[in-house]
Protein backbone atom coordinates (compact mmCIF):
# COMPACT_ATOMS: atom_id res chain seq x y z
CA UNK A 1 0.00 0.00 0.00
CA UNK A 2 1.21 3.51 -0.79
CA UNK A 3 0.43 6.00 1.97
CA UNK A 4 1.75 9.17 0.33
CA UNK A 5 1.17 9.86 -3.34
CA UNK A 6 4.57 9.96 -5.10
CA UNK A 7 3.89 13.41 -6.60
CA UNK A 8 2.96 14.85 -3.21
CA UNK A 9 6.02 13.15 -1.69
CA UNK A 10 8.33 14.67 -4.35
CA UNK A 11 6.87 18.17 -3.93
CA UNK A 12 7.21 17.99 -0.13
CA UNK A 13 10.83 16.84 -0.46
CA UNK A 14 11.56 19.69 -2.89
CA UNK A 15 10.04 22.13 -0.37
CA UNK A 16 12.32 20.77 2.37
CA UNK A 17 9.56 18.94 4.26
CA UNK A 18 10.01 15.31 3.23
CA UNK A 19 7.68 12.53 4.24
CA UNK A 20 8.96 9.53 6.14
CA UNK A 21 9.62 6.30 4.28
CA UNK A 22 6.55 4.23 3.42
CA UNK A 23 7.72 1.53 5.88
CA UNK A 24 7.76 4.06 8.73
CA UNK A 25 4.29 5.30 7.83
CA UNK A 26 3.00 1.72 7.53
CA UNK A 27 4.37 0.96 10.99
CA UNK A 28 2.57 4.08 12.25
CA UNK A 29 -0.74 2.83 10.86
CA UNK A 30 -0.13 -0.55 12.49
CA UNK A 31 0.50 1.26 15.79
CA UNK A 32 -2.65 3.34 15.26
CA UNK A 33 -4.70 0.18 14.85
CA UNK A 34 -3.31 -1.28 18.06
CA UNK A 35 -3.96 1.98 19.94
CA UNK A 36 -7.57 2.02 18.68
CA UNK A 37 -8.08 -1.61 19.71
CA UNK A 38 -6.81 -0.83 23.21
CA UNK A 39 -9.04 2.22 23.51
CA UNK A 40 -12.02 0.13 22.36
CA UNK A 41 -11.17 -2.41 25.08
CA UNK A 42 -11.33 0.48 27.56
CA UNK A 43 -14.79 1.39 26.27
CA UNK A 44 -13.80 4.45 24.22
CA UNK A 45 -14.88 4.99 20.62
CA UNK A 46 -11.67 5.36 18.62
CA UNK A 47 -10.92 5.70 14.91
CA UNK A 48 -7.87 6.19 12.73
CA UNK A 49 -8.23 9.64 11.20
CA UNK A 50 -8.76 9.77 7.47
CA UNK A 51 -9.40 12.55 4.97
CA UNK A 52 -11.70 15.25 6.28
CA UNK A 53 -10.88 14.76 9.95
CA UNK A 54 -13.12 14.02 12.93
CA UNK A 55 -16.85 14.16 12.35
CA UNK A 56 -18.14 12.18 15.30
CA UNK A 57 -17.44 12.21 19.01
CA UNK A 58 -14.68 10.03 20.34
CA UNK A 59 -10.96 9.49 19.99
CA UNK A 60 -9.26 10.19 16.67
CA UNK A 61 -5.80 8.82 15.95
CA UNK A 62 -3.61 10.47 13.31
CA UNK A 63 -0.31 9.05 12.06
CA UNK A 64 2.57 11.56 12.04
CA UNK A 65 4.05 11.21 8.55
CA UNK A 66 6.77 13.87 8.59
CA UNK A 67 9.55 15.17 10.75
CA UNK A 68 11.54 13.94 13.69
CA UNK A 69 8.72 11.91 15.23
CA UNK A 70 7.34 10.32 12.04
CA UNK A 71 5.54 7.06 12.68
CA UNK A 72 4.19 8.29 15.99
CA UNK A 73 0.58 9.25 16.60
CA UNK A 74 -1.47 12.26 17.55
CA UNK A 75 -4.43 11.11 19.63
CA UNK A 76 -7.19 13.67 20.08
CA UNK A 77 -10.56 13.79 21.72
CA UNK A 78 -13.38 14.97 19.50
CA UNK A 79 -16.45 16.51 21.15
CA UNK A 80 -18.10 18.35 18.25
CA UNK A 81 -21.16 19.53 20.18
CA UNK A 82 -19.09 21.09 22.96
CA UNK A 83 -16.58 22.56 20.49
CA UNK A 84 -19.29 24.13 18.33
CA UNK A 85 -21.06 25.62 21.36
CA UNK A 86 -17.75 27.06 22.59
CA UNK A 87 -16.77 28.51 19.23
CA UNK A 88 -20.24 29.97 18.73
CA UNK A 89 -20.11 31.66 22.16
CA UNK A 90 -16.65 33.09 21.46
CA UNK A 91 -17.77 34.44 18.07
CA UNK A 92 -21.08 35.86 19.26
CA UNK A 93 -19.61 37.59 22.31
CA UNK A 94 -16.20 38.38 20.82
CA UNK A 95 -14.85 36.90 24.06
CA UNK A 96 -12.05 34.30 23.85
CA UNK A 97 -12.74 33.46 27.51
CA UNK A 98 -16.44 32.62 27.03
CA UNK A 99 -17.54 30.09 29.67
CA UNK A 100 -18.67 27.63 26.98
CA UNK A 101 -15.22 27.68 25.39
CA UNK A 102 -13.53 27.32 28.78
CA UNK A 103 -15.78 24.33 29.51
CA UNK A 104 -14.80 22.68 26.24
CA UNK A 105 -11.06 23.22 26.77
CA UNK A 106 -11.25 21.88 30.33
CA UNK A 107 -13.06 18.75 29.13
CA UNK A 108 -10.38 18.20 26.47
CA UNK A 109 -7.62 18.44 29.10
CA UNK A 110 -9.40 16.07 31.50
CA UNK A 111 -9.88 13.53 28.70
CA UNK A 112 -6.26 13.95 27.60
CA UNK A 113 -5.08 13.03 31.10
CA UNK A 114 -7.28 9.93 31.02
CA UNK A 115 -6.04 8.95 27.54
CA UNK A 116 -2.40 9.24 28.60
CA UNK A 117 -3.13 7.01 31.59
CA UNK A 118 -5.05 4.38 29.63
CA UNK A 119 -2.40 4.22 26.90
CA UNK A 120 0.50 4.03 29.35
CA UNK A 121 -1.24 1.23 31.25
CA UNK A 122 -1.47 -0.63 27.93
CA UNK A 123 2.29 -0.25 27.43
CA UNK A 124 2.39 2.59 24.93
CA UNK A 125 4.78 5.53 25.26
CA UNK A 126 2.18 8.31 25.57
CA UNK A 127 2.75 11.94 26.59
CA UNK A 128 0.87 15.24 26.36
CA UNK A 129 1.50 16.20 22.73
CA UNK A 130 2.92 19.63 23.48
CA UNK A 131 6.01 17.79 24.77
CA UNK A 132 6.84 17.01 21.10
CA UNK A 133 4.83 19.70 19.27
CA UNK A 134 4.16 22.99 21.04
CA UNK A 135 1.03 23.70 18.98
CA UNK A 136 -0.70 20.39 19.77
CA UNK A 137 -2.09 21.37 23.17
CA UNK A 138 -4.87 19.05 24.27
CA UNK A 139 -3.67 16.10 22.18
CA UNK A 140 -1.76 13.03 23.28
CA UNK A 141 1.34 11.87 21.43
CA UNK A 142 2.16 8.17 21.20
CA UNK A 143 5.79 7.71 20.22
CA UNK A 144 6.62 5.37 17.37
CA UNK A 145 7.98 2.07 18.48
CA UNK A 146 11.67 1.63 18.03
CA UNK A 147 12.83 -1.64 16.63
CA UNK A 148 16.33 -2.89 17.25
CA UNK A 149 17.88 -5.35 14.88
CA UNK A 150 19.49 -8.35 16.51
Amino acid sequence: MTYVDPEIRAKAAADGQPYAAEEVIAAGYDLAGRVCRELHRAGLPAHVEGPGGPKQPGVWVEVDTQGEYAGGLYVRWSAPELAEAGMRAVAERQDPAAPEWEHYTEVVLVIRTALVGVLRLAGFSAVPAEEVDDVAEGDVYVHAETHSSS
